[in-house]
């Protein structure tokens, strides 16, 4: 875990967004933090990757490449926020925003199933769940 505590070390959960596909590429991650560096492992749809890269909490930055067995390479670029890391992921000319967060914010879980499956929140509309832009600003 990193000294601030801001990025602990475990499980943690998260989306990515594509642009051409309608709702979230889930994915499940194991993450370690530890003197500016990320490690990690995980799956998603496409199918299982490792991860390294960097982090400084300082700045406020955690960029990382997640390298898909046998397969292609994902560019991570994000911003440490209260709610754990978002920002863009890259594969050449092609990006998408991506939401990282530790499994202790199981509430975020909830928050975001109940967007992709159309169940409207304490009787709100969809739609007035905040973007990612505008929750993590």
């Amino acid at each position: 875990m990193d000294q601030n505590n801001c990025l602990p070390s475990g499980e943690w959960n998260g989306f990515y967004l594509e642009g051409h596909r309608t709702g979230k590429g889930w994915m499940h991650l194991y993450l370690s933090f530890e003197d500016g560096i990320i490690r990690g492992e995980g799956t998603d749809y496409v199918g299982p990757w490792v991860a390294t890269g960097s982090y400084d909490v300082d700045k406020k930055i955690a960029n990382w490449v997640k390298q898909y067995v046998g397969k292609h390479q994902v560019e991570y670029r994000g911003k440490i926020v209260d709610q754990g890391i978002v920002g863009q992921w890259s594969i050449n000319f092609i990006s998408g925003e991506f939401h990282i967060w530790p499994i202790s914010m199981g509430y975020l879980n909830e928050l975001y199933l109940r967007e992709d499956l159309e169940i409207p929140d304490y009787g709100q509309p969809l739609g007035t769940v905040p973007s990612l832009e505008v929750a993590f600003a």
